[in-house]
């Protein structure tokens, strides 16, 4: 007989993936045996003794629902109808909500990662399948576009020189776009940076597309963590008063502290309610093929949430509660690092809103941040302040005044 070949097996080639940058250096946090390590990565919202629990409100809701969540059965593909006319308001505004209804459809999706994946589709799809992102974004759009089979570019939006928003050049570069290029916005609170654009800046941002006929797809994460429920959703609204179509990703984890149980909502701006129907229609059909539905839990509890008008108001004191800690270990950690390192101006972080900071610095200096600190943070400078508590500020600030200083 011949000589024996090796049988190859199916998956030999596959090969092994990179860690996603922020869930990945959570693994190398736990495994790192350093007593004073501290997590300033994942955008989860802790309190001082870093316990990520349900909200009041939503552990009300959670109580309330128990012996009605019962159901043995799907949800519709395009989810929790009642979740959709609840948050509407929320998201739009009662008088714009009432006043547009009739051309938004809505789709209860599985988190703002779901309704990101499911719209990147449906605009790949329908629209265009060129889209541009900030030049710092969430890591994991990119590869949500990606797998939705669109192609991705930057546009201008944080400058390391100005430390902070660039609107001059995110404005220039939009007016020289294609038309139906989808322009992928933050509502509030940007996530890595912090930098929000003014209502005025953002009136601009608006009329510039609107002229350019470019399609806004807002990735909305954190309303009510930036400076409260209203102020936080006027880029959406002064998007919808200025009759764009436009589709809005929006994320229940952070607000709602729905985090596992994955509660998002997709909606679509349409031209009209015909529109509308045939939109909703083909959304559907993508949901069908990803997920086929979403689960029912989660959404249930922020209904109840928001139809519950004591559950509501505790909700509302639950927003302030977060943004009062955000506020006060933000402004702590500015005081005591222009206290630590006067050399060093660190007077830009007072305009950053949310959960997330830009710290400036460079990839080797947060890779020391790791190394030498066990402070785990990613690769470009981005810290989540709620990973602050009165107890390791100091070693914090200590460490970050250290490797600032020298470059």
């Amino acid at each position: 007989m011949g000589s024996k070949t090796r049988k190859k097996m199916f998956f030999q080639e596959v090969a092994e993936a990179p860690p996603d940058p922020i869930f990945g250096l959570g693994s190398a946090f736990k495994a790192d045996p350093r007593k004073e390590k501290v997590n300033l990565m994942v955008g989860i919202y802790k309190d001082d003794q870093l316990r990520s629990e349900l909200l009041h409100s939503a552990r009300g809701a959670k109580n309330n629902i128990l012996n009605q969540d019962l159901m043995a059965d799907y949800l519709p593909i395009d989810g929790h109808p009642e979740l959709i006319e609840l948050l509407g308001p929320i998201v739009f505004g009662a008088e714009l909500w009432k006043a547009n209804h009739g051309r938004i459809y809505g789709a209860h999706t599985t988190g703002g990662t779901g309704a990101l994946r499911v719209g990147a589709e449906f605009l790949a799809q329908e629209v265009s399948k060129t889209f541009y992102v900030s030049n710092h974004t969430w890591p994991n759009h990119r590869s949500i576009l990606e797998r939705a089979g669109c192609q991705y570019d930057n546009y201008p939006y944080y400058s390391r020189e100005k430390k902070g928003f660039d609107f001059e050049a995110m404005i220039a570069f939009l007016r020289t776009l294609p038309e139906k290029s989808v322009i992928v916005l933050h509502a509030c609170c940007h996530n890595p940076t912090g930098c929000d654009p003014t209502a005025e800046q953002w009136r601009l941002i608006s009329k510039v597309m609107k002229e350019g006929k470019l399609f806004p797809f807002f990735d909305f994460a954190y309303q009510g963590l930036g400076d409260g429920i209203e102020k936080d959703a006027e880029s959406v609204r002064i998007f919808l008063h200025d009759g764009h179509e436009m589709a809005i990703a929006y994320s229940c984890s952070k607000n709602f502290s729905m985090y596992c149980q994955r509660v998002g909502v997709l909606f679509m701006v349409d031209e009209n309610s015909a529109v509308k129907m045939r939109v909703g229609s083909q959304v559907k059909r993508i949901i069908r093929a990803l997920y086929s539905n979403p689960p029912a839990h989660g959404a249930l509890i922020v209904a109840e949430v928001l139809k519950n008008d004591d559950l509501k108001q505790i909700w509302i004191k639950d927003l302030e509660a977060i943004r009062k800690r955000i506020h006060l270990m933000r402004e702590s950690l500015i005081q005591r690092l222009m206290t630590k390192a006067k050399a060093i101006n660190f007077e830009y972080l007072k305009s950053h809103k949310g959960m997330f900071s830009f710290i400036d610095m460079d990839k080797s200096q947060a890779q020391r941040m790791i190394d030498e600190f066990a402070i785990y943070m990613t690769d470009n400078g981005r810290i989540s302040i709620p990973g602050l508590t009165t107890k390791n500020i100091d070693y914090v600030v200590n460490s970050l005044s250290t490797v600032c200083a020298k470059r």
